[in-house]
C-alpha cells in the first residue's frame, strides 16, 4: 500500500512517535491532508488499520510497512493493539 512519493516533494515535518495510547483522536476521525501535501505514515512496531474513506478499503499496516497519504484523501486510522508509528509530511515545490 505504500506508493512511492513523487519527485520534487519537500520535507515539511514529522510527528512524535505514537503508541495505542497516544495515538490523537483526530487521527481515529475522518480527515484529509491540505492541496499539495502528502504524508507517509510508518509502523514502527505492532500494527494498525489504515481506512481509506474514499474507496472503503480497510488495510492492516504492520511493521515495518506503511503507507503514502495522497492530498485530500479521506482517511482515519484505527488501533488495532500495541503500535508505534510516527507520520512524515511532504510539500509539493511552490512557484
Amino acid at each position: 500500500m505504500t506508493d512511492p512519493l513523487p519527485d520534487g516533494l519537500i520535507s515539511s515535518h514529522s510527528s512524535p512517535i505514537f503508541t495505542q495510547n497516544t495515538l490523537p483522536d483526530a487521527l481515529q476521525r475522518e480527515h484529509a491532508l491540505a492541496p499539495g501535501h502528502w504524508g507517509m505514515l510508518s509502523v514502527l512496531e505492532g500494527s494498525l488499520r489504515f481506512v481509506n474513506l474514499e474507496t472503503g478499503e480497510t488495510r492492516r499496516i504492520a511493521a515495518p510497512d506503511g503507507v503514502t497519504i495522497h492530498p485530500r484523501m479521506r482517511h482515519r486510522v484505527a488501533i488495532d493493539g500495541p503500535v508505534r508509528c510516527r507520520i512524515d509530511f511532504f510539500r509539493e515545490e511552490r512557484d
